[in-house]
């Protein structure tokens, strides 16, 4: 009798492991890669994302949406830039279409960095499959949060989500003009 009640409490305890298993997220990482910037400088992925709250921005020249976008993106570089905060702007056009997406940052003054990933590495690595996309990290390289597609209005909800990833509240100094 006993050796069955043992047998029954094993087989529970292994069932809701397995149950409970399910219910746990991995924590996600910044993947360690070396990509170029547009002047085909090399750049490691975690030097530049050390101690930042980052959001990853994956793009190419097709994709209108990705490129509305890329303007709020620019503005929330910008107004938290002071806060540890950047955009990392990942385009994905091929090596012969680096001029007109070089031309394309330089025009719109973009104050974010642009790197490449041509071959959509990285893209793949982080989860990607539809642009545009975009990943949320905080200043420990953690994965917080992903994002496909964009539609207007949209910006408002990640504006508020780079506040929450940097610890801002409502109350906070920052205001929304």
């Amino acid at each position: 009798m006993l050796i069955k009640y043992l047998r029954l409490l094993i087989y529970f305890t292994f069932f809701c492991l397995i149950l409970s298993e399910n219910n746990f997220k991995s924590i996600e990482y910044i993947p360690d890669v070396i990509l170029k910037d547009l002047d085909k400088k090399k750049v490691k992925l975690l030097n530049i994302s050390d101690n930042k709250f980052i959001v990853f921005n994956f793009w190419n020249m097709a994709c209108e949406p990705c490129k509305k976008e890329m303007k709020f993106l620019n503005e929330f570089h910008k107004k938290y830039n002071d806060y540890d905060f950047k955009v990392i702007s990942v385009n994905m056009d091929s090596p012969r279409s680096m001029s007109k997406v070089k031309k394309y940052v330089k025009s719109s003054k973009y104050e974010f960095e642009v790197l490449m990933d041509p071959r959509m590495n990285l893209f793949k690595k982080m989860g990607g499959s539809v642009m545009p996309f975009v990943v949320l990290a905080d200043n420990r390289g953690i994965i917080s949060n992903k994002h496909v597609g964009y539609n207007l209005g949209d910006e408002i909800s990640l504006e508020e989500e780079i506040k929450v990833l940097i610890s801002f509240n409502k109350d906070s100094i920052i205001n929304n003009d």
